[in-house]
């Protein structure tokens, strides 16, 4: 797989992910794998999308579905991210974060919506503090 975690084949619209990671990153791994079909990147190529926001796009999709579930992705999304956002020329890298971002939050809410599992969280970072209003209504539900 040349060194990478996960590829995507769009033409079969399959995903492959390595088997000799940790059920967790194989778990991020799938996902960011289909978010690149789920958000439309094979097609997008050709629209002047930068190969570097179809990463921190998928990448941040995957993020906030495992963070749903109570994983946290950081210590390896956070360097991900960082490395794909700064490839994107002439952009600042927190542009394009910000630039990909509610995209991703859309998607990603969109593809937990289709997950018959139960979320154990709100796919807030499970590092990131929440503000009060956000602990208090999530305690009461």
């Amino acid at each position: 797989m040349g060194g990478a975690n996960g590829v995507t084949d769009f033409t079969t619209r399959t995903v492959t992910v390595r088997t000799d990671m940790p059920d967790a990153a194989r778990v991020k791994t799938l996902a960011h794998e289909l978010a690149h079909i789920v958000l439309g990147h094979e097609s997008r190529g050709g629209d002047g999308l930068h190969r570097g926001m179809s990463e921190v796009e998928a990448e941040s999709v995957a993020t906030m579905v495992t963070a749903a579930f109570g994983m946290d992705t950081s210590g390896y999304t956070v360097r991900y991210v960082a490395r794909w956002s700064a490839t994107v020329d002439e952009r600042d890298p927190v542009e394009v974060v910000r630039g990909t971002g509610e995209r991703a939050r859309r998607t990603a809410l969109a593809f937990l919506d289709t997950l018959p599992e139960p979320r154990t969280g709100d796919g807030a970072p499970v590092t990131a503090p929440r503000p009060a209003s956000t602990r208090a209504a999530t305690n009461h539900a």
